[in-house]
């Protein structure tokens, strides 16, 4: 197997169609292994940070695998980290591997990074879920690295029967009751609502109104919110046009009197649909919005063909009104020792540890007094994630 570490840009060009043709001959990748997210992260968020993706080749010189990586000085500090491109945004983080060849690829990609790629003290690769290959292989034998896996947030997804009907049956009477109930009520008291998914003409209202609902939901509580920031709605901008090019955005909208009042930005990708964030709207709160649109989006995963509807990261309770089964991602940090520095070699991958579990509290404290304030809100369900589990931008 040929491995090629690339640093240029224009890669990101060059092997774009062998990037999207890997990723169509993997069934259990998911958006945010494909070319188009991690080109568009590069784009938006790539700004003072060193690009390091591994290229892997079988011997007929097929593209059979990705790692996509960067360096950068962490937190402005004298130390350097390696990380997955798209930390901070994705929710699922990993090698994009063709099957055939993920034994080997791992293995390669654990002796390329810990003997011959240069220029970090510490690994930290977050957002891998529990089943990757990557968590349950230790590094080679003749690495002398230390290293640790970090359980990190639990993914609650509903599995989808063949058709609504069935799905209802394991959501509880009473949730079905209510989803009847509030449809009703808002369709009584608002003859001219009308639940749809974003196209090609309404994907920048669409998005727009999904960017001032969400923040608006925050603000509320008197915090910043995810999608504050111009750079990410740019991000997210460019990413929505090309996923729906793809034929893989979901952006369920829901108009009432001629405004919109509720967003989920979604995503359907290999028979699995993946909620990102949503936002709606708080007038309407009573109508319990974000509970029928996140049913419609349900509905229109099964009529896809979908098997399951991801909730991604992050344990908020509306979750698990939806369902109880989850995965857990994990994070796997890599403390490597600086070369020339003798025994004062390790300090910087120390000092690395240090400042992860110092990260590590400050966001846990942070969620604790979002979860607080989440509390006083409204009584609905509400269709927003916790801004502290989706980074802004990546240190």
């Amino acid at each position: 197997m040929k491995i090629v570490e690339v640093r240029d840009e224009q890669i990101f060009e060059r092997i774009q169609a062998s990037w999207r043709a890997l990723q169509q001959r993997c069934p259990d990748s998911t958006p945010f292994q494909t070319w188009e997210w991690n080109s568009t992260w590069w784009k938006h968020f790539g700004t003072r940070k060193r690009l390091k993706i591994l290229l892997f080749y079988s011997d007929d010189s097929t593209l059979v695998g990705v790692a996509p990586l960067y360096t950068s000085w962490h937190l402005n500090l004298p130390m350097r980290r390696l990380a997955w491109i798209g930390t901070g945004s994705s929710d699922y983080l990993e090698i994009l591997a063709d099957p055939e060849h993920k034994n080997q690829i791992t293995h390669a990609f654990l002796t390329m990074i810990t003997n011959k790629i240069r220029g970090w003290d510490i690994a930290d690769l977050q957002q891998m879920r529990d089943d990757s290959k990557l968590l349950h292989r230790t590094l080679p034998e003749e690495v002398n690295n230390t290293f640790s896996k970090i359980p990190m947030e639990p993914c609650p997804y509903l599995l989808l029967e063949p058709c609504w009907e069935e799905t209802a049956k394991s959501l509880g009477k009473k949730m079905r009751s209510n989803i009847r109930y509030y449809e009703r009520l808002l369709l009584k008291n608002y003859e001219d609502s009308h639940f749809f998914c974003a196209d090609k003409e309404t994907l920048d209202a669409g998005m727009t109104a999904f960017f001032a609902l969400h923040q608006s939901r925050w603000n509320a509580r008197w915090l910043p919110g995810v999608l504050g920031s111009k750079k990410v709605q740019a991000f997210h901008r460019d990413t929505a046009e090309h996923f729906l090019e793809q034929g893989w955005l979901r952006l369920h909208l829901l108009k009432v009197d001629e405004t919109l009042q509720a967003a989920l930005y979604c995503f359907r990708y290999h028979h699995k649909t993946y909620y990102y964030l949503g936002g709606f709207s708080l007038e309407l709160s009573k109508y319990s919005i974000g509970t029928l649109l996140t049913a419609k989006a349900i509905q229109n995963a099964i009529d896809d063909g979908c098997t399951e509807f991801d909730f991604l990261r992050g344990d908020e309770a509306y979750k698990y009104k939806w369902t109880s089964t989850e995965r857990w991602n994990h994070r796997l940090l890599i403390l490597r020792e600086r070369e020339g520095l003798g025994r004062l070699g390790i300090i910087p991958g120390k000092a690395g540890y240090a400042v992860n579990r110092m990260e590590r509290y400050v966001a846990h404290r942070a969620k604790l007094y979002s979860e607080k304030q989440s509390s006083k809100d409204l009584k609905e369900s509400p269709p927003v994630k916790n801004e502290l589990n989706k980074e802004e931008a990546v240190r």
